[in-house]
Formats: structure tokens, sequence, C-alpha cells
């Protein structure tokens, strides 16, 4: 009598469930943005926007020698008529070089509302940022060798020495007229003191020595016990401003 076949019985494999994620721990994709392609446009069909806020004149040369040192490198951008939502100061340095195309970005992708928004804010924004004249100084050292003519960027010339001579923020900034006593404190770390102090008035524009335009807001400070608003008054009064 032949015996039973032998029946082998395999182990189940096991699994580990996959844990489910709630849909609220799930990250959101970022939202996805519009990127369009830069293009020639010629500047005879690029229609100015009338309503223009900006006031551009006096930054047309300097984009002008910006443009022709470094060229045309930031696209104007337009809406779908054509019309200037930024770019009205290089479109300007363009004509005086000459230029028949320019490269340019269609923002089809933005509403009419949007585009009037963007059209303030891009140029707002662009006001937000400073310099931090220490690291400009350097990076202006490091250029020296190569004779660049700043002036023709927008620089005027006594930034450009007080710059060059690594000078306190005093020589450039008319604010530091009613900085408090740890303002000064910091000053004193600065390596070396300028030896002149430039005060801007208006259009008039003018050096003092470094020593007496010390003594003399010393002195209005210690009036006043520091305080900003009353030195502000006093320099005021000593100016001979009269409220209109």
């Amino acid at each position: 009598m032949s015996a039973s076949p032998r029946v082998v019985r395999r182990a189940r494999k096991t699994t580990t469930p996959t844990p489910v994620v709630p849909a609220a721990d799930i990250p959101a994709a970022p939202p996805a943005i519009a990127t369009p392609l830069a293009f020639l446009i010629d500047i005879d069909d690029i229609t100015p926007y009338q309503d223009n806020p900006r006031l551009n004149a006096d930054a047309i040369e300097s984009v002008a020698n910006s443009i022709r040192s470094f060229g045309f490198n930031v696209p104007v951008v337009v809406d779908a008529g054509n019309v200037l939502v930024t770019g009205h100061t290089r479109i300007e340095a363009a004509k005086l070089l000459g230029m028949q195309q320019v490269p340019c970005i269609r923002a089809e992708h933005l509403s009419p509302e949007a585009i009037a928004q963007f059209r303030i804010v891009d140029n707002k924004v662009a006001e937000i940022a400073d310099w931090n004249h220490e690291a400009l100084a350097g990076e202006l050292a490091k250029l020296a060798e190569f004779g660049i003519d700043w002036t023709q960027y927008g620089f005027n010339q006594e930034e450009v020495d007080c710059l060059a001579d690594m000078v306190s923020a005093d020589c450039l900034e008319v604010a530091e007229l009613t900085a408090n006593a740890a303002v000064e404190a910091a000053h004193a770390e600065q390596i070396r003191a300028p030896a002149q102090t430039r005060f801007v008035f208006g259009e008039v524009v003018f050096f003092v020595p470094q020593a007496a335009y010390r003594h003399w807001l010393d002195g209005i400070r210690a009036l006043h016990d520091f305080d900003k608003d009353a030195i502000e008054a006093e320099i005021i009064q000593r100016l001979g401003i009269q409220p209109v």
C-alpha cells in the first residue's frame, strides 16, 4: 500500500501595513510660480504707462551708462497690450543709446488689477534695501585698480571720496545730527574718524571740520539732555528756519 503524499504548508508572509497619514499633516504643495520667457521686442511697439508715478529723468543717464558697460540684463515687463509695467527708465536709457529692441517679459499671467499693484510694489520694494557702507567701501577698494568712474553710475563724488577714505557714517548720513550717545560710542570704535563732516540743507552741500562739528553738536546735546525732539528744534531754530 503506497504512502499518502506529504502535504507541505507554506508559511504566510506577513506585511506591515503602511500607516495612514492624516490629510491635515500632509504639507501642501508649493504654489506654481509663473516664469514667462523673455523675448526681444521693438521699442516702438511698447507704450509707456501714462500715469507712471516714478520720476525717472535723473536716473536715465546712469542707467544708460550701466547698459553700455554691462548690457541690457534686466528685461522690461509689459502687459498683454504692450503697455509698460516696469522698466520705464531702462526704455528711456535704451532710446538714448539708439537701441531698437530690448529684452522683454509679457505678464499675461497677471490680471489688470495685479499688474497695477505690481507696477507700484516692484518699484517700492527696491527702495527698502540699504548699503552696508563698510562692506561697500571694501568692494570699491577691490575694484580700484580698474579705474572705474563710479559717478557714471549714480554715485556722487562726495560719496566716492568718503568710501575711499573709509570714513564713518557721518560723512554719508545726515540723520547722525540727532544720534544719541550710544551711536557716538559706536562711531568711536571705527578704525578711522573722518576729518570732515558733510552737511546737506536741501540743494546746499558743504563740509566742516569734524572737531568743530562735534563741539557744536555736543553742546546742543548737553543743553537738551540728549532729548531728540528738543535737539531737532534747537538746530532748526539756530538755522533760522521758520514754519510756513
